[in-house]
Order: structure tokens, then C-alpha cells, then sequence
């Protein structure tokens, strides 16, 4: 490759000049090699599984403390047509499941959202725990929330 001058708006710029057969920018055919830098095929098709595990993540990792904790009762079925009551079995009156929500506080804000009863009774007020988990829809009195799903918790203070 040699450099030439060329007029361009009336000034003059120096250029490359690519002859038949040269390479241009300093790519020359041998560094396109799948085997350039030491990678093997094998490495490549490793990096790329890796690239593409990255690219298509749906993970959460938060770490939080636990601020506030609360039962929701749930209340009395009520018959749709007549307005009385839903009985069980033996006479008494029958209830929706209670639901548990937890305010977890974390470094830029907070997040109350409706867990299990499992982790709501496993999960201690005031102390931090490292949740991890990814982002799902999830009904919430009827809509559906995008929110985070944990699938596991640990505490960490």
C-alpha cells in the first residue's frame, strides 16, 4: 500500500491507496485464520454459548433488608347469586388464602410485592438477604405485574 495525496474541497488529504490484491486497514488474509490469537473453533463456539447465555439472561440478584411485613386476611366467599355465605363440609364459613407482603429496602429504593407463606415465614424482620431470581408476570388482585420471581434467598447480616 502506498499513501497518495488527494483534493478534496480543495484540500489536500493524504490516502491509502489499495492495489489489486492488497488488504485494507492493515487486515491482512492471514489474521481472518479462525485460529487467530490462539482460539480454537472450540473456544469460539465456547465465547459465543457464553454471549448468548448473557444476551438472553432473565436473572435478578438483589440485595435487600427486610423493613416491613404483613398479613393479609383473606376474606369471607360469598355466593354470587345469593349473596350468603360459602359453606364448608361441616357448616362454616369458608375464606380466600391470606396473602403475605414484604417490604424489602434496598440501595435506591424499596419494593413491596406478594410472596409465598413459606417465604414470608422464613424471612426475618430487619435483617438482609441476598434474593435471587428472575423477572415474570405475576397476578396481583386480578392484574398481571411484571415482577420479580425469587427462587431462592439467603441471609447475608
Amino acid at each position: 500500500m502506498k499513501t497518495v495525496e488527494k483534493e478534496i474541497n480543495g484540500k489536500k488529504i493524504p490516502v491509502m491507496a489499495v492495489e489489486s490484491g492488497e488488504s485494507a486497514n492493515n487486515v491482512e488474509i492471514k489474521d481472518m485464520s479462525p485460529n487467530v490469537g490462539g482460539f480454537s473453533m472450540e473456544d469460539f463456539n465456547r465465547m459465543m454459548a457464553l454471549h448468548n447465555q448473557r444476551v438472553n439472561a432473565n436473572e435478578v440478584t438483589l440485595s435487600a433488608e427486610i423493613t416491613a411485613k404483613e398479613v393479609i386476611k383473606g376474606k369471607e366467599r360469598i355466593d354470587k347469586e345469593s349473596r350468603l355465605p360459602v359453606l364448608d363440609s361441616e357448616g362454616f364459613p369458608t375464606f380466600y388464602p391470606n396473602r403475605y407482603k414484604i417490604t424489602f429496602t434496598f440501595k435506591g429504593g424499596t419494593l413491596t410485592q406478594t410472596v409465598g407463606e413459606e417465604m414470608y415465614q422464613s424471612l426475618e424482620m430487619g435483617a438482609t438477604y441476598m434474593l435471587k431470581g428472575a423477572l415474570g408476570f405475576v397476578k396481583d388482585f386480578g392484574q398481571e405485574v411484571l415482577s420479580p420471581i425469587w427462587k431462592s434467598w439467603e441471609k447475608v447480616a
